[in-house]
């Protein structure tokens, strides 16, 4: 086999949350507590772990395939919470409402490395308890290649230009980033767009950056245009393998409390 190629990096928070809105509706007929989602390092690959202060929170409505609307006819959406920043580790709380209603008391808690915004830590439990350690994963989406297979080729391009976007009742002045990928490998030919509205007046900062990596893999990157902007994804467009994933903003702030007690992590 030459190689299995994921989805681009833009989609790894959409891998993240079919597992999360798996683990959920696994449990939904058991009275016991619900698994934890598995967690891989690169779960929060698509936000500035630098950048966030305590108190930094979004949340965001999903649509798509890997977001299903559920009974009485709700989407789900998610929340993306600094609880707490230390040294090394900046610390996320991601729930969830309207994915499984039994489980919308259930916390994430991310513990990623302000270094390289890569998640080390994990504790998972009901809101107002203790959590129980998760533990992290290798990163996902990246293409294992048989040895003697060339190595993937990868290329993007990106657009920016101002645009307004508006979520709810709100108006945002935004920076639109448009980014076509396409990674071509021995076994597979990848095409994605990713078309993000991203605001200076929206807390819990995305990660922006010049440089483009489609599956962990640079590449070779021309830019009509420079992203300047740093701020929180008002409108997120992916479009993949003939789906369309979106996320738009409902609401946020610089006000989020810690829900989920951290336990004692195993060294």
């Amino acid at each position: 086999m030459g190689c299995r190629c994921g989805s681009m990096a833009g989609m790894r928070k959409l891998h993240f949350l079919v597992a999360l809105l798996a683990a959920m509706c696994s449990g939904a007929s058991r009275a016991e507590e619900p698994a934890a989602p598995a967690v891989h390092e690169n779960d929060l690959a698509d936000w500035d772990i630098a950048a966030l202060a305590a108190g930094d929170w979004a949340e965001h409505e999903l649509a798509g395939r890997s977001a299903p609307v559920t009974a009485g006819n709700k989407r789900p959406s998610r929340r993306l919470a600094c609880v707490a920043v230390e040294e090394d580790l900046a610390w996320v709380e991601v729930t969830m409402k309207n994915a499984g209603k039994e489980w919308e008391s259930m916390v994430l808690s991310l513990g990623a490395r302000k270094s390289d915004g890569k998640v080390a830590r994990a504790c998972w439990g009901r809101s107002g308890a203790t959590g129980t350690e998760v533990k992290v994963g290798p990163p996902t989406g990246g293409p294992a290649v048989a040895p003697g297979t060339p190595k993937p080729t990868v290329t993007a391009s990106g657009t920016v230009t101002k645009e307004k976007a508006k979520a709810g009742s709100t108006s945002y002045e935004c920076e639109k980033i448009e980014l076509e990928t396409q990674l071509t490998s021995s076994c597979c030919d990848e095409k994605a767009r990713i078309t993000v509205w991203v605001s200076d007046k929206v807390a819990f900062r995305a990660r922006v950056e010049e440089k483009v990596k489609v599956n962990g893999l640079e590449a070779e990157t021309t830019w009509n245009g420079k992203p300047t902007v740093r701020g929180g994804v008002v409108k997120r467009q992916v479009s993949s393998g003939g789906s369309l994933e979106i996320m738009m903003l409902l609401r946020n702030g610089t006000d989020a409390k810690e829900a989920l007690a951290r336990p004692e992590f195993k060294k």
